[in-house]
């Protein structure tokens, strides 16, 4: 009886795993549409592009404005309560864009876009590795961002199809989020937990519970997307056109797809801290190579396929040490304080390493990265106290 009943857990927990990954999924898709999407609108009105970077700035703005409010609501309401509201207040604004031109009004959705999806972030990734079993958390996680991946690469092909112009792509990319809401019911009821418990962990002590994992989430927001916004600019800059500059991204966003189940199943054997090391260092020397290989097709791109795989472990090395380190009802808070420091990198990162590229044009943003990636390799073998168990 014992055995039915573990076997019935387990496929519920395996029936909830792939319910909430598939959700934030779709909601992956609809992010990286929605970004192009209205910069594409605002440079068809001749915005400039210093409003159009500012615009960008918003969600991860909200996330750090609003975040400390996320743990309470989640506590108030309850998972899944959560994220029908986050995600309904998003497609609300979505929806509201094409209703209201006016670029104060366009600042005021985008925030309240990026509140909303930040309440689904933090609870679907809580979900995640709330069900996620200890034995195979890595690989789980691997799984979680390589279909992340995928989805984030989907959102400007599907807006290449729909085209930028008219109501019709953010009816479409509201209809996309409201689709991600579909398979939220079952990860509710497959055992994953409602997160009411009174006892939420404070912020502060989330941040002092796992100060490597906050610091690293921080710098992997800013490697994350500087790489993203600056890789083709440094392309252009060193010499390579325009359309070989944009295929450095997709090398290294199908490096991020590719290695993620490997470096999950790496953690599943290895200490998070030596993965953690692993992926700094790549980050440090990948970005130490890159001017010696940008001008060879096969030597960048598998440079690049490398270097962005192990980027994206760094976001999955970081998921499963938080799964490793939490409680399931501090996951939650926890989750919290991982979003707002990514976001925080996210924020500053492509800023710092754009003042890097004019006093070292086009090198600086590499310097920037390196470091990144060295402090992350550092903090991995510096914090000798660390729980084990977690570590």
């Amino acid at each position: 009886m014992t055995e039915v009943t573990t076997d019935v857990s387990t496929r519920r927990r395996r029936r909830g795993l792939i319910a909430v990954i598939a959700s934030i999924t779709i909601v992956g898709i609809m992010i990286s549409a929605v970004a192009p999407l209205l910069s594409l609108n605002l440079e068809r009105r001749d915005v400039g592009s210093a409003w159009n970077g500012l615009l960008a700035a918003m969600p991860p703005l909200a996330a750090l404005i609003f975040g400390i409010f996320m743990p309470m609501i989640i506590r108030r309401i309850g998972g899944a309560s959560a994220i029908y509201l986050g995600a309904g207040a998003s497609a609300i604004a979505l929806l509201l864009f094409p209703v209201f031109q006016q670029l104060p009004a366009w600042f005021v959705l985008r925030f309240a876009m990026g509140v909303g999806i930040t309440i689904v972030w933090i609870v679907s990734e809580a979900w995640v590795n709330a069900l996620a079993p200890e034995k195979n958390r890595g690989a789980v996680m691997g799984i979680y961002v390589t279909v992340l991946c995928m989805g984030l690469a989907s959102g400007p092909l599907v807006l290449g199809f729909m085209g930028s112009g008219g109501a019709l792509p953010f009816i479409a990319t509201a209809i996309i989020l409201v689709i991600a809401l579909l398979p939220i019911p079952l990860a509710s009821g497959s055992g994953a937990p409602s997160f009411h418990d009174r006892q939420v962990i404070p912020l502060a002590s989330a941040f002092r519970q796992a100060p490597v994992i906050m610091i690293a989430a921080l710098l992997n927001g800013a490697i994350w997307t500087t790489q993203l916004a600056l890789l083709p600019v440094y392309g252009v800059r060193v010499g390579l056109p325009e359309g070989m500059a944009l295929l450095l991204l997709t090398a290294l966003i199908l490096g991020m797809s590719v290695l993620q189940l490997p470096i999950g199943r790496l953690l599943d054997k290895w200490s998070g801290r030596s993965v953690l090391f692993l992926c700094g260092t790549v980050q440090c020397l990948g970005a130490v190579a890159l001017p010696f290989v940008v001008h060879d097709t096969v030597l960048v791109w598998l440079s690049l396929m490398i270097w962005g795989g192990f980027l994206a472990g760094l976001y999955t090395t970081e998921m499963t040490m938080i799964g490793r380190s939490f409680a399931t009802k501090e996951l939650p808070g926890a989750s919290t304080v991982f979003t707002m420091a990514f976001n925080f990198g996210a924020l500053s990162g492509p800023a710092v390493a754009g003042i890097a590229m004019q006093i070292w044009d086009p090198h600086g943003m590499l310097v920037v990265i390196g470091a990144a990636g060295a402090g992350v390799a550092a903090m991995s073998i510096s914090l000798t106290h660390a729980k084990q168990s977690a570590w």
